[in-house]
């Protein structure tokens, strides 16, 4: 999550009386521009960086305005995304919530790059497709997952289509905080001038 937060004491000391009862107002605008080149950034990072990433991973941003009262414009990862996402900000190592991570090896996957919802299942029920367990140990000490018999009756050589692992380490793929703050550095200077501009415009 980033905070962008405005200090406005040395401009107040150089501006008019009214320029001055308008430059809460003009900061929260300045802020908000900011805040929506930041965030422009973010989500095109997010399509340079991953591959094929979903609709949901594109979406995972939001943004929570300043106000006149509140000056302090903020860019987040909302809390769903935010619990996979964040190994691609800081790197680490996942461990599966149930016996094992499935990871994907030969089986076909949807335009995204993951296995479709249901596929597990099916590939289950498909003739000459068997599971051994996430500890292996089954089928002559296969590592655990899902195999497809191959060739004539079944004789060929098995063909895995489905790994089950214990754990996945990740490395730091994504630097959202170091993009968020050069964004805003570039951005707020023009976005302040602008918010100055139309906060004397709409002045009454």
């Amino acid at each position: 999550m980033l905070n962008i937060k405005a200090n406005f004491d040395e401009a107040e000391r150089v501006l008019s009386d009214l320029a001055r009862k308008q430059l809460p107002y003009a900061t929260s605008l300045a802020l908000n521009e900011t805040a929506g080149h930041v965030k422009e950034a973010e989500e095109r990072t997010i399509e340079q960086i991953f591959d094929r990433p979903t609709p949901y991973t594109k979406r995972a941003l939001y943004f929570r305005r300043a106000r006149k009262t509140n000056l302090t414009a903020t860019i987040g990862v909302k809390s769903v995304q935010a619990q996979y996402l964040k190994l691609q900000v800081k790197g680490g190592r996942r461990t599966p919530k149930r016996k094992a991570l499935v990871v994907p090896t030969g089986a076909r996957l949807n335009k995204y790059g993951n296995l479709p919802k249901g596929a597990l299942s099916r590939l289950k029920r498909r003739k000459g497709v068997f599971a051994t367990s996430a500890s292996g140990g089954q089928r002559g000490h296969l590592p655990g997952g899902i195999y497809q018999r191959t060739g004539r009756k079944g004789r060929g050589p098995l063909k895995m289509l489905v790994s089950f692992e214990p754990r996945a380490s990740y490395r730091k793929k994504y630097n959202f905080g170091p993009i968020a703050m050069r964004v805003a550095r570039k951005r707020f200077e023009a976005a302040f001038v602008n918010g100055v501009r139309k906060a004397l415009s709409t002045a009454r």
